[in-house]
């Protein structure tokens, strides 16, 4: 299941919910990222190094939802419950956090 980034907000509130934003580092530091977002980039996004709970929601962003969408299917092949998050934060109007 997709969400769009307007609706990211819902999730955020959620405490199953996780997001995890797969854009480079230069690219958190230039445009920020969403409020509690996990920072693990697609370069060496890897699920035997991550200690990640089956049983959460994973909501995976990047600038416009290419990379979150690869991504999300890699962690569904692996049993994950992962959602990409449409648009990204090239759509995303909300709070940002700044490394």
């Amino acid at each position: 299941m997709d969400i769009n980034i307007s609706d990211v907000n819902k999730v955020l509130e959620e405490d199953q919910n996780v997001v995890i934003d797969v854009r480079e580092t230069s690219e958190l530091e230039e445009t920020g990222y969403l409020p509690g977002a996990i920072h693990q980039p697609m370069s060496n996004f890897d699920l035997d190094e991550l200690a990640l709970d089956k049983d959460k929601d994973y909501y995976l962003v990047c600038k416009s939802g290419g990379r979150s969408k690869r991504v999300q299917e890699y962690m569904q092949e692996n049993g994950y419950k992962a959602h990409n998050v449409e648009g990204g934060m090239s759509q995303y109007e909300g709070q940002r956090e700044y490394l």
